[in-house]
């Protein structure tokens, strides 16, 4: 037995260090900018970035012809008014197939990259029964499905679509800056000569109305944060009626489930209430400030022209240049809610990532320390001093010795945690332990659960998984056999039928259909674990009765409850519980103490998602 002494963690028992967000931003993006097809993502990534400073250019186009524009318009030179318009539908072409070439390069690089993304990520989570192991490891990992489908998509997307506004919107800075630069005078406040004095304006006007949103903007995250709470309190609730329909119905609890349902759509309804105040408060203030902007520079450049020291053209192309600048410099303001859900997502996919390299660490240091599981093939299946722990390394079952020879059938009873968690084991899904296993090639050893796999496709695909070996399907014959034979009789003229047959069919007819695929796949090894606990006991002693005269020479080895036709089994095993608390693997123990890993960081971004969360 272990001793129950403390012991100083292992030296992998503490996580990895947490790098910085860029960093672990950079992870996410390696599996497509440095992965199999990086020639092609480096391609297209110099191809987006060069039609974004063709957009640049041709806004700076655009700035330039305003000014020729309202120039011959101040001439009344209809020549030049002319020629402005053929440069115009110029400009306007040009625009149409620079903007066209970046919509459709830059959908392909989101796309690229959300592919080889999610398929390095569904690489690692479905490698070797991680996604049902990390399910009993700490972490901020829960629905890995939807951070794979929705997470990742965000990540990916708003990455290049904030890459891309960003880097249109320094560039467009840098240009404009310039351009309003010279075309503005230097103009003496207290005396003191200020050159550029547009460009000072626009950054005062740009900073002014950063400020002003962000006061009246402050409240409205956390106002969205609550609304969206209870749209997912609410749908919850509707997800439960619609699964617990047959026990509402039952127990004639429909004004119940209604008033409860009434209530958390209140809830929502006050919650939008709030946000709408917020969202009023914010919308008159960027109403007005969006008004202005056009404005604005015309009143204070409108002097200058009167006095006849700049042309129309000069001053709309002052205007012109003061919105682009104003435009540029809005950037984090406008992009802040965007930022913020992207971030959200980020941190979601790095923390189903951290999950994984934290299980895989923790596996690794299983296996090659004291406690481990020893796994070797042979002729027979074998479970020599096992110990079974659960995920935090306290113990489930000690001292397990078997022995089956092939063409022996055992049954074995007990407490259920316990039979479960060796069942895992000699499965090789359950790493945490310590002991030896001897059992034959995986080829010839089915493992049958409760809950069997049954893929979605035709009942002919459910009857017989896809397997990797390439092996031919049996013939109908064959499976309308195995279905007469399991009780599913009814079912031998619907094998072409596409369903969700893990749904359609009943718990007792998802056991049956996995003891038909057993028939079908005929396995030297079988080994079963409430293989049969939906379906009454008659009807489970049939079911076995058919298996074993089916398959007379298969080894047959069943965790489970003692109803089970005891004559059909060889010998029984009884297994027990080990006491509460015992410390099996305190490696594991320690590494679970320490586990916790915060999100990465990024100061700038913290403090605004804290002053716009802010409840006054």
């Amino acid at each position: 037995m272990a001793d129950n002494h403390a012991r100083p963690p292992a030296n992998g028992a503490h996580p990895p260090p947490h790098h910085g967000f860029f960093r672990e931003l950079a992870r996410l993006a390696a599996p497509y900018w440095r992965g199999a097809r990086r020639a092609r993502a480096w391609g297209l990534t110099v191809a987006l970035a060069l039609l974004t400073v063709a957009q640049v250019l041709l806004a700076m186009w655009v700035n330039l012809w305003t000014a020729d524009l309202f120039d011959a318009l101040e001439r009344r030179s209809t020549e030049r008014f002319l020629q402005q318009v053929l440069v115009f539908a110029a400009i306007v072409t040009l625009v149409m197939l620079c903007n066209g070439a970046h919509l459709v390069v830059k959908r392909r690089v989101q796309l690229g990259w959300r592919e080889a993304l999610t398929a390095d990520m569904l690489a690692t989570w479905m490698d070797r029964a991680r996604h049902y192991q990390i399910a009993h490891v700490p972490g901020d990992h829960d629905n890995p499905d939807g951070r794979i489908a929705e997470d990742i998509r965000v990540t990916t997307e708003a990455a290049v679509d904030l890459g891309h506004s960003l880097l249109y919107a320094a560039m467009l800075l840098a240009t404009f800056v310039g351009i309003l630069w010279s075309l503005s005078d230097a103009v003496e406040v207290a005396g003191i000569p200020i050159p550029g004095h547009m460009v000072w304006l626009a950054l005062l006007y740009a900073a002014a109305g950063s400020i002003l949103a962000f006061v009246f903007g402050r409240p409205l995250v956390r106002a969205t944060d609550q609304r969206q709470g209870t749209e997912a309190d609410f749908r919850f609730g509707l997800v439960g009626a619609r699964e617990g329909a047959e026990g509402i119905a039952l127990a004639r609890a429909e004004p119940h489930v209604r008033r409860r349902l009434a209530t958390l759509f209140a809830a929502i309804a006050a919650s939008w209430d709030r946000q709408t105040v917020f969202l009023g408060r914010l919308t008159l203030f960027s109403s007005g400030y969006a008004t202005l902007a056009p404005v604005f520079p015309i009143l204070v450049a409108t002097p200058r022209f009167l006095a006849g020291t700049i042309t129309l053209g000069t001053l709309m192309q002052v205007a012109q240049a003061f919105q682009q600048v104003t435009a540029a410099l809005s950037w984090p303001v406008d992009n802040f809610a965007r930022i913020a859900e992207w971030r959200a997502s980020v941190e979601r996919t790095l923390g189903l990532c951290h999950a994984l390299d934290d299980l895989d660490a923790e596996l690794a240091e299983i296996s090659v320390g004291t406690a481990r599981i020893e796994r070797i093939e042979a002729p027979h299946l074998a479970v020599r001093g096992l110990d079974v722990a659960n995920a935090d390394g306290t113990a489930v079952a000690t001292g397990i010795t078997l022995e089956v020879a092939p063409g022996e059938r055992v049954l074995i009873t007990g407490d259920p945690a316990a039979l479960a968690a060796v069942f895992r084991v000699l499965a090789g899904i359950w790493p945490w332990g310590r002991g030896r296993i001897e059992r034959p090639e995986t080829d010839g050893l089915a493992f049958l659960g409760s809950a069997p796999w049954i893929p979605e496709g035709t009942l002919r695909e459910a009857l017989c998984p896809p397997r990797d070996d390439g092996s031919a399907p049996p013939p109908e014959a064959a499976l309308r056999e195995a279905l007469e034979r399991t009780g599913l009789g009814h079912l031998c003229d619907r094998l072409d039928e596409a369903a969700a047959w893990g749904k359609v069919l009943s718990a007792g007819e998802r056991e049956r259909l996995g003891f038909a695929q057993m028939l079908l796949r005929r396995p030297a090894w079988i080994v079963l674990h409430q293989a049969t606990d939906a379906l009454a006991p008659d009807a489970e002693a049939a079911l076995l009765q058919t298996l074993v005269a089916t398959l007379p020479a298969t080894t047959i080895v069943s965790f489970g409850r003692p109803a089970q036709p005891a004559e059909l089994f060889h010998r029984s095993l009884t297994l027990e519980r080990a006491s509460d608390g015992t410390v099996l693997i305190h490696e594991t123990r320690a590494r679970r103490a320490v586990l916790r890993r915060p999100p990465p960081r990024v100061p700038v971004l913290d403090w605004m998602r804290e002053g716009f969360g802010h409840r006054r």
